[in-house]
């Protein structure tokens, strides 16, 4: 039956998939929701709700039921003066509570809630980080369409080119050798195309393995339309910084641990206090001498009047532990040193992420716009070149290196776009924007 279910939950997925084309967001929330990292992550989330609950039952006493059976053989009895046989049975309720043991059990119940915070942190943190390599690869899919493009574009121009050669040949206006160049040309050309759709399915691909899917050929996602006006904005370096501090889970979760690390030292501490207990019994009991002479009362009357209750308190004071108890506060003294020293390596390391985010971001706004600028350049040689060549005063072959300037222009234009983009989400994201916003 659990066969059947997978294997219909994947036919499930996989006709999913082949019907529809996927938004960015159905993307991330798809990873969120089904990663297998993650979902380890909330299977330990849940382990440590399970210990949150185990901490929170121990205020309440136990109780347990007994019954035990013995066989005597005796050697002597000063009654019958010989050797006897005795059966006895007893059998009741036990219970005990615990009544002070210098706190241990509230500083355990705060401990696991802090557990379960620094889960629950964890998670967030690989949702982040998968969620950027699903933006990441997203926007590469988008990107080696657009690629794609421009060498369909330049495909239908070094055709028509061809075209145009080959009526100037049938005229006698060029020579063989530029009508075999311009044939040359568009067989590049379309390898061009060839290897471009290549690195689309390649792009979709990827994106489909990250998200786990069990079959990736019927995957395809919904292209974005990305203005090439698009600007920097303003950003606060300080202010992104500190935005980052409050709400990155990594840091949030570095500062729980060190919670932890604290209780720990005063849960360490309660070794040095005494223990109180109570406790509380309800029995009674039966006997049955086998030998003639030892005569007993019966079964249920006995168990009626051996009835007792006893009422008890205990107190354990800790006198010498064998040091145990002071290594233990030096260590958990230790373990909140570590647990300070990764809040810092934490702040630092986001600091780092922030400061090369903003700086990527800027950087790679600049190279935009001089890709940009580098387009606008080589259109305009492009068009001068194309109608030298058509007035007969430039030949195929510098066309051609016109031409191919210009498709390289674009696609490093493109490729410009994208990147500055990606550093452009990253820097959103530590600012507290959301990842997909702007690429619905």
């Amino acid at each position: 039956m659990k066969k059947l279910i997978f294997l219909l939950t994947i036919l499930f997925v996989a006709n999913l998939s082949a019907q529809k084309k996927w938004s960015l967001i159905e993307c991330v929330d798809y990873a969120s929701e089904n990663n297998l990292t993650i979902l380890q992550n909330k299977i330990n989330e849940e382990l440590s709700a399970n210990d949150l609950q185990y901490a929170n039952n121990q205020w309440l006493p136990t109780s347990r039921g007994y019954f035990d059976n013995s066989l005597t053989l005796g050697t002597h009895n000063p009654t019958i003066d010989k050797g006897y046989q005795q059966y006895t049975n007893s059998l009741g309720v036990n219970s005990s509570i615990t009544i002070y043991n210098g706190g241990l059990l509230h500083l355990n119940k705060e401990k696991a809630a802090l557990n379960v915070n620094s889960y629950k942190f964890q998670t967030e943190t690989v949702i982040n980080d998968i969620s950027l390599m699903v933006v990441n690869y997203y926007l590469n899919i988008v990107l080696n369409r657009e690629l794609l493009l421009i060498a369909e574009g330049n495909l239908a121009v070094t055709e028509q080119q061809l075209d145009r050669s080959q009526k100037l040949f049938n005229n006698g206006r060029i020579a063989r050798a530029d009508l075999v160049q311009s044939e040359a040309n568009v067989a590049q050309e379309k390898k061009n195309v060839a290897d471009a759709k290549i690195e689309v399915d390649r792009a979709l691909f990827n994106l489909s393995v990250l998200l786990q899917l069990p079959d990736y050929r019927e995957f395809d996602i919904e292209m974005v339309s990305i203005p090439d006006d698009i600007s920097m904005g303003l950003y606060d370096l300080n202010q992104v910084l500190q935005t980052a501090y409050a709400e990155q889970p990594a840091v949030k979760k570095a500062e729980v641990d060190l919670e932890t690390a604290e209780k720990e030292i005063e849960i360490a501490k309660t070794g040095f206090k005494p223990t109180i207990s109570g406790s509380y019994n309800l029995g009674t009991s039966y006997a049955d001498y086998f030998n003639k002479g030892l005569a007993t009362d019966a079964w249920l009357s006995q168990w009626h009047e051996n009835i007792t209750n006893v009422f008890g308190v205990n107190v354990s004071i800790p006198i010498f532990e064998k040091f145990n108890n002071k290594l233990n506060v030096q260590k958990a003294k230790i373990g909140e040193s570590l647990a300070q020293n990764s809040v810092e390596r934490q702040k630092q390391t986001i600091r780092e992420n922030v400061q090369e985010a903003y700086f990527n971001a800027n950087s790679s706004f600049q190279a935009y716009e001089a890709a940009k600028e580098s387009v606008r350049s080589s259109e305009i040689s492009a068009d001068f070149a194309q109608r030298s060549f058509e007035a007969g005063v430039l030949n195929i072959y510098d066309l051609n290196i016109s031409r191919n300037n210009l498709v390289i222009a674009k696609s490093q234009m493109v490729q410009a776009k994208y990147n500055f983009i990606f550093r452009l989400k990253v820097l959103d994201f530590y600012a507290g924007i959301p990842l997909t916003q702007g690429l619905e």
